[in-house]
């Protein structure tokens, strides 16, 4: 198999202020989202297969606040 990238799952909108991309990452099994303007990176989680990370990134979009409170107010406190 090639040289594998990253892939972008979707977006969570509007949490404290800021767009997020969630990206799965193969080569080091992180599922993280990206704010679109801060560019900061918050970790969600980890897979080492396409179907766990895409349930995982599909879990974060439906219920984001479950996801991003905590981990944004850690990262800023």
């Amino acid at each position: 198999m090639g040289d594998v990238g990253t892939f972008p799952f979707g977006w969570v909108r509007g949490i404290k202020g800021e767009n997020w991309q969630i990206i799965w990452d193969p080569k080091t099994e992180a599922i993280t989202a990206r704010g679109a303007v801060s560019k900061r990176i918050i970790q969600l989680g980890e897979s080492s297969k396409w179907m766990d990370a895409k349930d995982c990134a599909d879990k974060v979009m439906s219920n984001p606040e479950l996801f991003f409170d905590e981990k944004i107010e850690s990262k800023t406190g």
